[in-house]
């Protein structure tokens, strides 16, 4: 489903919003839309929502604002879209922002033909005829003209699919593939690490799998497990990805064996039934509901001691569930019963110096002049590519590397490691900010997000967001979906590390 135009104006533009839907609510508002909004949840995609807006014959500013802030509108054409005013003017803005700026353009046939769209035949057409009784000729000109361009567009049409499922999850991958990313990591080999395990987890039986996601720190664990959930995800009734939160851990290890059973159940069964951080009153229905909707759990690096706690409940999952458990420790994968297990290879040396590439230059490849300054820092690491990704950034900008490089080849001989990777990055920031990052550290244990810890540092910091997006330039810290603060543990022990060294003359930097 490819179907957007671009201007030279659309990539200066800022917006507010990734996706904006145009629909008929009757048709679609109960089914197909709430599902397809899931989707695009699930997948970190901010998508402007109606809140069944009150809708009369001329749309309010609000609207106006949120399509022309919208980076791509999806236009859902069903049997009933032509019978409403409000549908047919927010569809000739919509094609006269694609024409005046730049908009990406996206359609979903809903049970109506493309041809009756762009003809405004058949039922559609005779919905169309109705809505136009009393209309200024001018006015219907301007609607079929917005009717026949959005119908020579190329998109899904819900007949050609035999699994509305598979059409959304199709459809959201399009629209995920049209937005512009700034994680180039995830770009390189991240496909055939989901696909290996998609087929390992068996999405199409209703066989329960359990599969372990295995190896080094910084190999790329976590960001496989979260690219599989965002794909994923939508085909499950009840979801949730369990991080194992810094903060959490020395409240558990206080715990007897019956009590963290107890406190990590009431925890799991918050996060797949969505409610968070509230108690659930009766944990046999909740252990119930689960037994009897196809779940998707994956349980990121979590210890010996949880998984053990968890074990009978994920053990009583039915339905076609699926669970995902990513380890380090491969011992503790098979000691509680995860028979299946991708093993993460590090990257190719092509794939390692694409990663670098990206994050050095912003390209796939190093420019004319660097391959060979390239290819003798990849000699200087292993290929993870937590370690490509900072190193990467470190060298980015640098206008001489011929100086750059001794230095990197001294700190890091005969220790390729990727703490000692970050650890060069790391040491290369000011005072000012590895302190910044001492203070995120703390945040992230909290699970703040980004914009309110920018709050909280203002008062402190007065150059708070320069310094964030130095530590993001880094690799040292980035934002996850939703906007939280996210920071690797390694960077967090190095930071840890350092202030125990240096004591309260770090902490006290401001």
């Amino acid at each position: 489903m490819s179907s957007y135009s671009s201007s030279s104006s659309s990539s200066s533009r800022r917006y507010i919003y990734d996706v904006f839907p145009s629909f008929c609510g009757q048709d679609v508002r109960k089914t197909f839309l709430s599902h397809f909004l899931e989707g695009l949840k699930g997948s970190g995609i901010n998508t402007f929502i109606d809140n069944w807006i009150a809708r009369s014959e001329s749309i309010n500013c609000e609207l106006v604002r949120a399509i022309k802030e919208s980076r791509i509108a999806v236009v859902i054409l069903s049997r009933n879209y032509a019978s409403s005013i409000w549908c047919l003017n927010e569809l000739q803005l919509i094609m006269k922002c694609k024409l005046s700026l730049g908009q990406s353009v996206m359609t979903i046939f809903y049970d109506v033909d493309p041809s009756d769209v762009r003809k405004q035949t058949g039922a559609f057409g005779k919905a169309f005829e109705e809505t136009c009784k009393g209309k200024t000729e001018i006015q219907k000109q301007r609607w079929r003209l917005a009717m026949t361009q959005v119908a020579t567009i190329a998109g899904e049409h819900s007949a050609s699919w035999a699994s509305e499922a598979e059409m959304i999850l199709k459809i959201v991958a399009d629209v995920s593939n049209e937005l512009p990313s700034t994680d180039f990591n995830r770009l390189v080999g991240i496909e055939a690490h989901v696909a290996k395990i998609k087929s390992m987890i068996s999405l199409e039986s209703d066989e329960v799998k359990i599969v372990g996601i295995w190896g080094p720190a910084g190999i790329g664990k976590t960001t496989i497990a979260k690219a599989l959930y965002n794909e994923v995800s939508i085909i499950f009734q009840l979801k949730f990805y369990k991080e194992n939160a810094e903060g959490r851990k020395q409240i558990i290890n206080t715990h007897d064996e019956t009590s963290l059973q107890n406190h990590l159940q009431n925890e799991l069964f918050s996060g797949v039934l969505d409610h968070r951080n509230m108690k659930i009153p009766e944990l046999g229905e909740a252990e119930d509901r689960l037994k009897h909707q196809r779940v998707l759990l994956i349980l990121d690096d979590v210890p010996a001691n949880e998984l053990k706690a968890l074990r009978d409940l994920i053990h009583g999952l039915r339905f076609g569930s699926k669970v995902i458990v990513i380890s380090e420790d491969i011992r503790t994968l098979r000691g509680y019963g995860v028979d299946h297990i991708y093993r993460v290879a590090f990257p190719s040396p092509e794939q390692a110096l694409q990663m670098f590439s990206y994050s050095a230059f912003g390209q796939n490849s190093p420019p004319r002049g660097y391959l060979d300054h390239a290819n003798e820092v990849l000699k200087l690491i292993t290929p993870y590519p937590l370690g490509l990704r900072v190193l990467g950034s470190l060298l980015r900008g640098k206008s001489s590397w011929t100086m750059t490089l001794p230095r990197l080849r001294t700190y890091l001989i005969h220790k390729d490691n990727v703490e000692e990777v970050l650890k060069v990055s790391y040491d290369d920031l000011s005072d000012k900010d590895k302190m910044l990052l001492y203070r995120f550290k703390n945040y992230v244990r909290l699970g703040e997000s980004l914009n309110k810890v920018i709050l909280f540092l203002a008062e402190s910091y007065w150059d708070v967001e320069k310094g964030i997006e130095t530590l993001v330039d880094r690799g040292l810290i980035s934002t996850s979906a939703d906007g939280g603060i996210m920071m690797h543990y390694l960077v967090k022990d190095i930071v840890r590390k350092d202030v125990l060294a240096r004591g309260h003359n770090m902490v006290n930097t401001n």
